[in-house]
């Protein structure tokens, strides 16, 4: 019961960071691209909002395996940055893409750090 209920928060987890991602595409969907400042603002503390939870969650949940469940919105965080220091769309889009992607690949380091000790 216990490793079905860790799964249902991995996926969880994963299910609020896709959400995430998509809500930065559609932000950034425009041509051209016209993103405020207060838009990026609100996003980056929802972002760190959520990636400090999800790193309090690794920490205090021995064998969460959170990792397995980033790992498809870190591969489209990881996918959205490469394009923006590919095409340089906009300033806050390329500060978004980065936040998403340093956010998503800390906890999935945390998150296999804590796996092996």
């Amino acid at each position: 019961m216990k490793s079905l209920l860790k799964m249902m928060i991995g996926l969880a987890f994963a299910f609020w960071f896709f959400i995430l991602w998509a809500c930065k595409s559609l932000l950034s969907s425009d041509i051209p691209v016209t993103i405020s400042s207060w838009d990026t603002i609100l996003f980056s503390f929802s972002y760190l909002v959520s990636t400090v939870v999800a790193l309090i969650y690794v920490r205090f949940t021995p064998n969460g395996k959170i990792h397995i469940f980033l790992s498809i919105p870190t591969l489209l965080w990881g996918l959205s940055a490469a394009q923006v220091f590919t095409h340089q769309y906009h300033s806050y889009d390329t500060l978004m893409s980065v936040i998403g992607l340093i956010g998503s690949g800390a906890i999935m380091l945390f998150s296999i750090l804590m796996q092996h000790n």
